[in-house]
């Protein structure tokens, strides 16, 4: 069972082939691979299966960009989508969560990300990949 991080929900459904390095890029293509497969996982605070590829992962568990950052990101995905840790989930059962996410909801997760401003990634979008998710299996 993969251990998933509050707002790598998000990212995985809006997860286009980009990341930090190939090695981070192959790894989270990797793990929504197995997701998609039909493997659950289980939602965790702290780092994930999608971290320990993460060139900005720290030793400690924190991360280089900004550790608080990133646990106020999951925070926010779990307050916007229900959820807590420990809790366990299919893809199909996250992808029908993420439809229903709100504009605002995306916004308090996603608001002043690099992937955001960079026009990776936009609830727009994420409807779209969301859909095909919760249709999928």
């Amino acid at each position: 069972m993969k251990r998933v991080r509050g707002h790598h929900l998000l990212c995985m459904a809006l997860f286009a082939g980009h990341g930090y390095d190939d090695a981070f890029a192959a790894n989270m293509a990797e793990v929504i691979g197995a997701l998609r497969a039909g493997e659950g996982f289980q939602l965790v605070e702290g780092p994930d299966d999608i971290c320990g590829s993460c060139p900005n992962a720290l030793p400690e568990g924190g991360c280089a960009l900004g550790t608080g950052d990133v646990a106020r990101r999951d925070r926010a995905a779990f307050q916007a989508l229900g959820l807590s840790p420990g809790r366990r989930l299919g893809w199909q059962r996250a992808g029908g969560l993420l439809r229903a996410l709100t504009e605002e909801g995306f916004a308090a997760v996603c608001g002043g990300c690099r992937w955001a401003q960079a026009g990776l990634c936009s609830w727009a979008l994420l409807q779209g990949r969301a859909g095909e998710a919760a249709a999928s299996q």
